[in-house]
């Protein structure tokens, strides 16, 4: 299997948003009451398999009180 940009950018952008929701001891749930969605969608995302909107992605920035940018920083 080829592992493409954009699967190292869903990859990197879903390992942030866990590391970020973890950070701020919020659940899976939590974060997708914060932007509603599923929490399957969410785990989704951290897992690197979903492929979500900008609007998502706004919403999960703004519920994680980050900057849409960094979520898709791969620097620790």
């Amino acid at each position: 299997m080829r592992k493409a940009g954009d699967d190292i950018v869903k990859d990197t952008f879903g390992r942030k948003v866990r590391e970020l929701r973890l950070s701020l001891s919020m659940s899976q749930a939590d974060l997708a009451d914060r932007t509603e969605t599923r929490q399957a969608f969410i785990s989704e995302i951290e897992r690197g398999e979903a492929n979500p909107t900008l609007d998502s992605i706004l919403r999960i920035a703004t519920a994680l009180g980050v900057e849409v940018v960094e979520l898709f920083d791969s620097r620790q």
